[in-house]
């Protein structure tokens, strides 16, 4: 077994612990539909950051070039998959029997928490590029997709506005499935 085979269980693990807090979630909102109301926005950034773990976890291919012989660059390469547990356990609303529950006001309560963490998350996947040997060349071009979806988010934490809401939604969700579909993973966010 490679050092980056082994690198690769350990966050396998906490990826694998993120997308399940994530589909439980799903089963508990499923399980509790005659109890819940307004569950589309966050459906739509559930299923979003469900993208986003996927297309992270297949960009940590890029990394086995990285000889990983100390521990700050394996904290810097974990970090991202970390921030994606929490942002699981903050999007998740917590589901209690016989509660009834409005999930679009639980979304506008959590919204500054989950936003705020996705802009941790974007910066996190882009400080470990410098580990990669072709970053020198490609940098301009993994940054360009993050800074739109950044900027998405933080126009998201400054607004209530509904409508701006499910239009930055479906502009993230969209973007995001364009680019999974048709441009090769490059490193951990190079959309």
């Amino acid at each position: 077994m490679s050092k980056f085979e082994f690198i690769m269980m350990f966050v396998s693990v906490v990826v694998a612990f993120a997308m399940a807090e994530l589909l439980m979630g799903w089963g508990k909102i499923i399980r509790a539909r005659s109890r819940v109301k307004h569950p589309w926005l966050l459906a739509g950034w559930s299923f979003w950051l469900l993208i986003i773990i996927t297309y992270h976890y297949l960009g940590f291919w890029e990394y086995q070039a990285y000889n990983f012989t100390k521990v700050a660059p394996m904290v810097l390469f974990l970090a991202a998959p970390v921030m994606m547990v929490l942002l699981t356990f903050v999007l998740t609303p917590d589901l209690r029997y016989y509660q009834k529950m409005d999930l679009e006001e639980h979304y506008f309560e959590t919204k500054n928490w989950f936003f705020c963490m996705v802009i941790i998350f974007l910066i996190l996947s882009r400080a470990s590029d410098p580990l990669l040997p072709d970053f020198a060349e490609t940098w301009m071009g993994r940054s360009a997709g993050t800074l739109l979806v950044t900027l998405s988010v933080i126009w998201l934490l400054f607004t209530n506005n509904r409508a701006v809401h499910y239009a930055l939604m479906w502009f993230n969700l969209a973007y995001l499935i364009l680019v999974a579909s048709f441009i090769p993973v490059t490193g951990m966010t190079a959309f």
